[in-house]
């Protein structure tokens, strides 16, 4: 059932909040018609109650409290497929921008995907013992795994790469002979 509400509370930036929603869904695809015809998509980021807040794609300039209609699809985001999108040019929703008409999709998918079970993951093996306590209790390091490396304004990065990471290097290839090639101090 697809239920239009008139009128919008507040706007503020790209944001709009509306009032007396009931039946929404968190990601919902909203469509947003204005005084002068044009619809603009957004979408549900917030829900509290029966107040909504919806983040609109093109901006809300031109948007007015009293008379834009919303209208909730009852959806997600979706990008449309076929085999005639390959090789053409779109824009961020999806929608063709090359002149060359229409896509007709054989389906449409959720472009938010499904949700990962952290059950059928691999579970980790093989962690670096850093030496460093800071690293091995709050970001326990396991072989393969990217490391970040933060640095605040005026501290010195590249001491750290110079000191540090071939520890963790070391530590992690177990290869003593790496200390010939990198300071290992």
């Amino acid at each position: 059932m697809i239920i239009e509400y008139v009128g919008v509370k507040e706007i503020n930036g790209s944001l709009v909040v509306i009032d007396g929603v009931k039946g929404v869904s968190y990601e919902e695809i909203v469509d947003i018609r204005l005084d002068n015809g044009t619809v603009r998509q957004g979408r549900v980021v917030q829900i509290a109650g029966d107040r909504i807040v919806v983040q609109v794609f093109e901006g809300t300039r031109d948007v007015g409290l009293d008379n834009t209609t919303t209208r909730l699809t009852g959806h997600p985001m979706e990008m449309p497929l076929a085999p005639e999108i390959v090789g053409r040019i779109l824009d961020g929703a999806g929608r063709p921008i090359d002149g060359r008409g229409d896509i007709y999709p054989v389906k449409k998918r959720d472009i938010n995907g499904t949700a990962i079970n952290p059950v059928s993951r691999i579970y980790p093996q093989n962690y670096i013992n850093t030496g460093i306590s800071s690293i091995d209790t709050l970001s326990t390091l396991i072989r393969g795994q990217k490391l970040p490396i933060f640095s605040g304004s005026g501290m010195k990065h590249n001491e750290l790469s110079k000191t540090t990471l071939p520890i963790i290097l070391r530590r992690a290839l177990r290869m003593p002979a790496l200390c010939s090639t990198l300071p290992c101090s």
